[in-house]
């Protein structure tokens, strides 16, 4: 009689989700809600002053776009690095253009309060300017111990392609 074994599990690890334009629109909004949403707050305590609504919106864009992204030149590729504890994979979102980055992170927690459970989620929003342009369409996004590494192809001007060093030496 044969006996068969259970398959290994082929489970996916779970992977940052790069966000084209078709989801720029939504990603957008999430930001701009966040941003918002603070702004709102630093009014409320500032006794619902009028006349600082602009700096409040500053204020509010200042602390809701952090700087945490590791940026490192390799060849003609780029990679960014982020430390993201507490996060899981597939609640990051990757938003990139060809001269910056913005990373989307929804943090979950959990809260024990009487005998229900409430969860609220933290948006977390990473931003950064990049020094070079890169090609968007060949970026790839890892996760793993908390790290996002996202890599992705420097754009080189006309051909698309790196310059070609000369063959000829004296």
């Amino acid at each position: 009689m044969a006996t068969s074994r259970p398959a290994p599990s082929s489970k996916i690890p779970a992977a940052p989700r790069i966000v084209g334009e078709s989801d720029k629109e939504r990603f957008d909004q999430a930001l701009h809600r966040r941003v918002s949403e603070r702004a709102y707050g630093l009014y409320e305590s500032s006794g619902w002053e009028h006349g600082n609504h602009h700096a409040h919106w500053l204020q509010a864009q200042n602390e809701v776009l952090q700087r945490g992204l590791e940026i490192r030149e390799s060849g003609s590729w780029l990679s960014i690095n982020a430390a993201l504890p507490d996060i899981e994979a597939d609640n990051i979102e990757v938003y990139l253009e060809p001269t910056r980055v913005i990373v989307r992170a929804e943090k979950s927690e959990t809260g024990q309060e009487t005998d229900t459970r409430e969860i609220s989620q933290q948006e977390i929003f990473l931003l950064q300017d990049l020094n070079t342009e890169v090609d968007p369409a060949t970026a790839s996004a890892a996760f793993k111990d908390q790290k996002l590494t996202l890599m992705v192809k420097k754009r080189y001007p006309m051909t698309g392609e790196p310059p070609k060093e000369s063959a000829t030496r004296s």
